[in-house]
């Protein structure tokens, strides 16, 4: 049947402010569940019931009969269809060349399992209930081999292999910075800080779970995914490489998407799987996952086992930090997943601090869990929490007040650019005045008498202060076209795509500025791969430098090509033509022509502006966070009293969004230092958190009001100052917090989730 060409619910966003707001808030968003077709299918995916095994048997007779069943997809059929292997694009290139081992993971488990709920088979019916009565009716057996549930058990003498060609489990052993001065540094250091971290293994859980749509049109062999996605462009290509088509023969289509923290930015099986079901059953198939089937089947974050060493001199002067971490991957790699565990990781390392030696190393490690990849902050989380947390326990071990020692060390302007080991050079931030204002906000200095408060009501008050530094990222292959039409209309096509954050309002906005017309004019096209022929995607905190540059820009080439078009039209040089507000005129005349008359006389009654990003993409956002807790000894619960957070996101668009976004990254930080923490059992491998029963997650409750400030200084990589903002929360929120429950109870670190049972057994001995 034909491909539907069903335009994305989220292609034309008003450019108001609120207009994102007010469609989701009155029911008028369009996610992937509200998608029908006619003749749709449903798939329901048969996943693994055991950590590691080799498949003895699987037949499928039995579900092919039963009642509705349209197709079953199993291990023969992906074969015989010729798919190819799930990519890893994430390689760390850029610094030594280390080997990267990239297992052969097919988008179903052929002759051996390696995670529980890795996929199997796909059954594929006429109701969602017959395609889950088929799955139940195949037999599976498969005989249990070895487990390596952490990334400590993966590289143990003797720990089972999960690829036979990847030794010890170790996908990748990379390494940065300098170890010979690491090591001179130590040897005549007058205090060494040593600690070993856990950076636990959290879920992103968004609103809306993962799902797929496949269409094929075998007339034109050409197939259409609808996915929620971070961008259309890498999906296409992932799809297209596992079917063996060119890109152009897949068009993915975004809708509204209910969130996604990095989980909708990898391509997934269950992509080229759909594609695979609708081509062979000749109607369009979709697969929504249950919140239940998502943790045992999408990616993670975090997860890292750390040691790190912090060396000072006698005056508490840093003078080298190491940092050896063992990164889980789980049973194979992820799209972006050895990036993120090294190169990302090691982005900011050593935070904002004159630091004059560093050296990393990073093992990617192999495990019998699903995939680990990007989860807000992806990576730089990780490398802040070790930081800052070898600070605090280096001046409680020396005897110096935490904040002198901070001051001390801090980065200052004239330090700019400092370059870090990885080859990223910070280049701009005010840390001694956002750590100047940060407690002038919190009330550092009244903090003894809410102390008294709480031990007069029995309880112990703790505070915490974290700085953070980010690097933000963000795909660069963007692409941007402005249009203008005759009717005046005026449309931005971008290959970002909105989970939330408000695109349409920002873009509009950059690009009424660009044009001096009323952003109210502009509509924002995204989700939708025919569009332009690439694009980045929305990811690292990039997409108002790289999609809001590449906007700006095509804007400009707009105004240009209009230019010239205008001049045309009223037999003029176009070095006489001016532009301003919307319209071109000849100067010492009346001669005019506003924007849509100019593209209404042009074909197609329109005229386009394109341009892709040039120019630098880093931006280093900062802040520092206050919290406050108070710890009941009787329980060991933790509850936040007071979180203070003091960003530098260099200039703002729009208040409210940032400040919105930095309420949502600061609760996933609380959250994984609090709460949050996927389990597996050592031996068998079985999920011990598989559902919302068993994942604690922050709720309302949870939470204080936050108290926000902003200490703005502008990015000198970008003629906007624009930083960006969506993961500041997640890196600096979990050090403030654990450094608040250690100063509350008397410990010098706890390892997150700070659970009750956790506080209660450090404060009765245990």
């Amino acid at each position: 049947m034909p491909v539907p060409d069903v335009t994305p619910g989220n292609a034309e966003l008003p450019a108001d402010r609120q207009g994102d707001d007010v469609r989701f808030l009155t029911g008028r968003g369009r996610y992937l569940g509200d998608l029908t077709m006619p003749g749709l299918g449903h798939a329901v995916v048969l996943r693994s019931p055991v950590a590691h095994g080799r498949i003895v048997r699987l037949d499928a007779g039995a579900a092919r009969a039963m009642p509705g069943v349209r197709d079953v997809i199993a291990g023969a059929e992906i074969r015989a269809a010729g798919l190819g292997a799930m990519p890893c694009l994430g390689e760390p290139a850029g610094f030594l060349p280390y080997r990267l081992q990239v297992p052969a993971k097919t988008v179903l488990a052929v002759d051996r399992v390696r995670h529980v709920g890795e996929a199997v088979a796909m059954v594929v019916a006429d109701t969602v209930e017959q395609a889950r009565d088929g799955a139940a009716a195949i037999a599976l057996d498969i005989e249990p081999l070895g487990v390596a549930a952490t990334p400590a058990d993966a590289v143990a003498p003797g720990a089972p292999l999960l690829w036979p060609d990847i030794a010890d489990n170790v996908a990748l052993d990379w390494r940065a910075g300098d170890a010979e001065a690491v090591a001179a540094a130590f040897a005549g250091a007058a205090h060494v800080t040593r600690l070993r971290l856990v950076n636990n293994r959290v879920a992103m859980v968004p609103m809306e779970a993962r799902g797929a749509l496949g269409a094929y049109d075998s007339g034109s062999g050409r197939y259409a995914l609808h996915a929620p996605t971070q961008g259309v462009h890498r999906i296409r290509r992932i799809a297209a490489g596992i079917l063996g088509v060119p890109a152009e023969a897949v068009r993915v289509i975004t809708d509204d998407v209910g969130g996604a923290f990095g989980l909708k930015g990898m391509g997934f099986p269950e992509h080229a799987l759909v594609l695979l079901a609708a081509a062979r059953t000749g109607r369009p198939v979709r697969w929504l996952a249950e919140r239940t089937e998502g943790f045992v089947c999408d990616t993670a974050g975090r997860d890292h086992v750390t040691e790190v060493a912090l060396a000072l001199d006698e005056a508490g002067r840093m003078l080298a930090l190491s940092v050896d971490s063992l990164a889980n991957m789980g049973a194979y790699l992820s799209t972006m997943a050895p990036n993120i565990a090294t190169k990302v990781f090691g982005r900011v390392m050593g935070g904002v601090y004159r630091i004059p030696a560093l050296h990393l190393r990073v093992r990617c490690v192999l495990t019998n869990t699903p995939p680990v990849d990007a989860y807000r902050g992806a990576g730089v989380p990780e490398a802040i929490y070790a930081v800052e947390r070898a600070v605090d326990v280096a001046a409680q071990e020396t005897g110096v007040d935490p904040l002198d020692l901070r001051r001390r060390n801090m980065l200052a302007p004239a330090d700019f650019p400092w370059r870090l080991p990885t080859g990223y050079a910070i280049d701009s931030g005010d840390f001694r005045g956002a750590l100047d204002r940060a407690l002038e906000v919190a009330d550092w200095a009244g903090f003894d008498g809410r102390r008294r408060e709480s031990a007069a009501r029995g309880l112990r008050r703790g505070r915490g202060l974290a700085v953070y530094i980010h690097g933000t990222g963000g795909g660069t292959n963007e692409l941007s076209r402005v249009t203008v039409r005759a009717d005046g209309r005026i449309t931005v096509a971008t290959g970002v795509q909105s989970g939330g954050q408000g695109h349409a309002a920002m873009l509009a906005e950059i690009v009424a500025e660009a044009l001096d017309v009323d952003a109210a004019r502009i509509a924002v096209l995204q989700g939708d791969s025919d569009l332009l022929p690439q694009g980045g995607g929305t990811g690292g905190s990039g997409s108002l430098i790289v999609a809001g540059r590449a906007a700006a820009a095509a804007a400009g080439v707009l105004i240009e090509t209009a230019r010239a078009l205008a001049a045309d039209r009223l037999e003029v040089a176009a070095a006489d033509v001016a532009y301003a507000a919307g319209r071109f005129r000849v100067a010492g005349t009346d001669l005019s022509l506003r924007l849509e008359e100019v593209a209404a006389g042009a074909p197609e009654e329109s005229c386009s502006g394109e341009a892709g990003f040039a120019g630098d993409h880093r931006t280093f956002p900062n802040g520092v966070y206050v919290c406050e807790v108070e710890v009941d000894p009787d329980t060991g619960h933790v509850a936040i009293d007071r979180f203070t957070c003091v960003d530098d996101i260099g200039r703002i668009l729009d208040p409210a969004r940032a400040d919105g976004q930095v309420h949502g990254a600061v609760a996933q930080g609380i959250g994984q230092a609090l709460m949050e923490h996927e389990r597996y059992d050592p031996v068998s491998g079985q999920p011990q958190t598989g559902s919302l029963l068993d994942y604690a997650l922050p709720r309302a409750a949870d939470l204080p009001s936050f108290a926000l400030a902003k200490r703005p200084t502008p990015a000198p990589s970008n003629p906007q100052g624009f930083k960006g903002v969506g993961e500041t929360g997640t890196a600096g929120a979990p050090p403030a917090v654990v450094a608040a429950v250690c100063d509350a109870i008397g410990v010098a670190h706890i390892d997150m989730p700070v659970t009750a049972e956790k506080v209660w057994r450090a404060l009765n001995g245990g």
